[in-house]
């Protein structure tokens, strides 16, 4: 199999995942925000009125971002693949932030963590070193969409 065909469905299956990923964050906010709350409020340099725009806002975005990110339409796909870049870029930082700051608690991203469910077991969201490598790895798949080898003329 040709390099560049591996690369185009490695990238896919990128895609799907880090879509579906933010598609499932923005649903369990939107069914309780409760915890993202919290997490921004740790935030005391963030002014009031962002840290609003942030709690209503996010997970709509999110949701969006991921569909779009899904349905690869080339007219939105060079502003949507550096949009969602960010967002996993901002997660990966709030990680560093709450790590280093000592936050306690959980994002919420995947659902309330007495649950049990699949994903707060598997991908967990409490503050700590495995939300940092869970972001980490999240964002090194948002910028392997970047990567075009051999694509330097070809429209994707």
């Amino acid at each position: 199999m040709e390099k560049s065909v591996i690369i185009k469905y490695t990238q896919l299956g990128a895609r799907i995942i880090l879509g579906l990923l933010l598609i499932i964050a923005g649903y369990f906010k939107i069914l309780d925000n409760s915890a993202l709350f919290q997490s921004v409020a740790y935030i005391t340099w963030l002014p009031v009125w962002f840290k609003s725009f942030i709690i209503d806002s996010l997970p709509y975005i999110e949701i969006l971002v991921g569909a779009l990110l899904i349905l690869k339409i080339n007219l939105l796909d060079k502003a949507i693949v550096p949009v969602a870049a960010l967002i996993y870029l901002s997660f990966f930082i709030f990680a560093l932030y709450g790590l280093s700051t000592g936050i306690e608690g959980d994002c919420g991203c995947f659902g309330d963590p007495e649950s049990g469910s699949i994903l707060v077991v598997l991908l967990g969201s409490e503050f700590g070193w495995q939300m940092v490598i869970r972001n980490g790895i999240f964002l090194t798949m948002a910028g392997f969409l970047f990567w075009r080898p051999g694509f330097k003329d070809e429209q994707s």
